[in-house]
């Protein structure tokens, strides 16, 4: 029998982190597509993220997590500016 392979808790929080924006994401335009502003809708997403958060990343790994998401907030900043970039040509 092969030996079991187990994710470190580091891939685990990423793992958590990408899927949670992945479906506050998905929240977000949902609450938009019903009619809601902007404001109501990022709030019902950040909800469900940190629900998803707290649910499956431990307290004492709450550091970690954040630091992920402020991480994946700077590569998603500077995606848009790239693009922006490209766009003007």
């Amino acid at each position: 029998m092969g030996k079991l392979k187990v994710k470190s808790i580091e891939q685990t929080i990423e793992n958590y982190v990408l899927g949670t924006i992945q479906g506050a994401f998905k929240t977000r335009r949902y609450w938009m597509n019903q009619g809601y502003d902007e404001d109501h809708a990022i709030k019902n997403a950040v909800n469900y993220g940190v629900g998803q958060i707290k649910a499956g990343v431990s307290a004492r790994n709450f550091e970690a997590t954040i630091e992920m998401f402020r991480e994946v907030a700077g590569i998603a900043t500077a995606f848009a500016n790239m693009l922006e970039k490209v766009k003007e040509g």
